[in-house]
């Protein structure tokens, strides 16, 4: 009896298994790496450039406030011997406003910085995204895999539909 559930078994399960096999082979899978389309799009590198700018120029205005604060620093140690009690305290005070206002500014900059830089790849993003399902409804894809994290390593029939996507981005 239990000779003849085995084979029956196992026949059961391959028939089962026919259609589930089938439904996979009509199965039409796209990968994209949202990431590297971001990185290249022309939009994208005029933003990153603008930024670059923003940066070395709000970097360049730190270095001057660093510069005078160790100025004043210095000066400060050269006539701390010959200073009052009292301008001394004043001069420590003014060092220590300027040593606060530095770390503020250089705060500020970087959130601003941060800030503009998000908000434009969350724009761009969304365009991208966009754009991904615009062309995988067109070209009939099942499903889309978002690679940046390099997640899938191998699939044999899936497309990498990145480039298309890029270009789309560019034309519009």
């Amino acid at each position: 009896m239990i000779k003849k559930l085995i084979p029956m078994g196992l026949l059961l399960m391959v028939v089962m298994c026919l259609p589930i096999h089938k439904a996979f082979a009509q199965e039409k899978i796209a990968l994209v790496s949202l990431q590297r389309a971001l990185n290249e799009v022309e939009e994208g590198k005029k933003i990153k450039e603008t930024l670059k700018t923003e940066y070395e120029t709000k970097k360049k205005k730190i270095d001057a406030m660093k510069l005078e604060l160790e100025t004043l620093s210095k000066d400060l140690d050269k006539q701390q011997m010959v200073l009052s009690g009292e301008a001394l305290q004043t001069k420590r005070k003014v060092l220590q406003e300027k040593f606060i206002d530095l770390q503020n500014k250089a705060a500020l900059f970087e959130k601003e910085l941060k800030t503009k830089e998000s908000e434009n790849a969350q724009r761009i993003l969304t365009t991208l995204r966009d754009i991904v399902i615009k062309i995988s409804t067109g070209e009939g894809y099942t499903l889309v895999i978002e690679n940046s994290t390099e997640t899938v390593l191998f699939s044999k029939n899936a497309q990498d539909i990145t480039p298309q996507v890029i270009a789309a981005y560019n034309k519009k």
